[in-house]
C-alpha cells in the first residue's frame, strides 16, 4: 500500500491541482522567491485583494541589504557565538555586594555572601570574559537603517489549450498607493515557474485603453499571452529589482 501511494505521488503534476491548491501553490512559490532577495513575508489575517506584506532592512547610504541579527562577541577574546556556538555561552551571573562571579544554576543567591542582588553575566567559554550584543554596521560604514514595505497581490496560471497563459485583473486590483505590485506565477507543462513582476502604474502602461473596456469593468478583464514569450508583458520577467525601486 505504501509503495502505490508513493508512486502515485512521483506521478503528480501541477496541472493535477485543483484550482484552489494550484493558487496557493503559486503563491508559495513567490514567496520562497521574495525571500531569495531578502524580502520577509506575511499574510494579512483577512484576504482584500492582498497577497503578501513584505518588507526588508536597508543601509539608508548605499541600500544593501541590512543584518539585523546582532553579533554575540566576547569582549576579552572576540570569540563570536552569533550562529552556531549560542549554547556554549555560560551562564554565569555577579553579584554586586561582592563582586563574586559564579556559575548561576540553581543558584539564586551569591555563595560567598549570600547577596541576592546579582547580575546576569553571559560567560565566554574559551576566556571566560563577558559575552556582548553588537548591532551591526554596514560595510560601507553606515550604522543607519530603513524600512522597505510592499504590498503583493499573486496571479498563478497554467498553460492552457492554446499555449497561452490567462491572468484576471478587476478595478478593484489596482491599489494605487505606490506600495502595491502585481506577481504573475506562470507555470509551464515541466512544473517549471516564471514570475512576472510590476507595479500597478506599469500594468496600466501596458494596458492603455483597454482598462475603459467594458469587460474590464464588469470584472471580465481576463489577459492571454503567449506561454512561449510572454507577449507584451516579456519586459517584467523575472524583474524582482523592480521592488527595490
Amino acid at each position: 500500500m505504501k509503495k502505490t501511494i508513493n508512486e502515485d505521488w512521483k506521478n503528480k503534476k501541477v496541472s493535477d491541482l485543483s484550482e484552489k491548491h494550484f493558487s496557493r501553490y503559486g503563491e508559495f512559490l513567490v514567496s520562497f522567491e521574495l525571500s531569495k532577495h531578502g524580502w520577509n513575508v506575511y499574510e494579512p489575517v483577512y484576504d482584500e485583494y492582498i497577497d503578501f506584506i513584505i518588507h526588508k532592512y536597508i543601509c539608508k547610504n548605499c541600500n544593501k541589504l541590512w543584518n539585523h541579527t546582532p553579533q554575540l562577541v566576547c569582549k576579552q577574546c572576540g570569540k563570536d557565538f552569533t550562529k552556531s556556538q549560542k549554547s556554549k555561552i555560560k551562564a554565569y551571573k555577579k553579584c554586586s555586594n561582592c563582586n563574586r562571579m559564579f556559575n548561576a544554576k540553581n543558584k539564586k543567591a551569591c555563595p560567598e555572601c549570600k547577596s541576592k542582588d546579582l547580575i546576569n553575566r553571559p560567560t565566554c567559554d574559551k576566556c571566560d570574559g563577558e559575552v556582548e550584543m553588537i548591532k551591526h554596521t554596514c560595510e560601507c560604514g553606515s550604522i543607519d537603517f530603513d524600512t522597505k514595505f510592499r504590498t503583493i497581490q499573486v496571479k498563478s496560471s497554467r498553460i492552457e489549450d492554446k499555449n497561452t497563459y490567462a491572468v484576471d485583473m478587476k478595478p478593484k486590483d489596482l491599489i494605487e498607493d505606490g506600495l502595491h505590485y502585481f506577481i504573475w506565477c506562470l507555470i509551464d507543462n515541466d512544473s517549471r515557474p516564471s514570475f512576472l513582476v510590476m507595479s500597478v502604474k506599469e500594468f496600466k502602461e501596458v494596458m492603455k485603453e483597454s482598462l475603459n473596456g467594458i469587460s474590464f469593468f464588469k470584472d471580465e478583464g481576463r489577459e492571454h499571452f503567449s506561454s512561449k514569450d510572454f507577449g507584451k508583458w516579456k519586459e517584467f520577467l523575472n524583474s524582482f529589482d523592480k521592488l527595490e525601486l
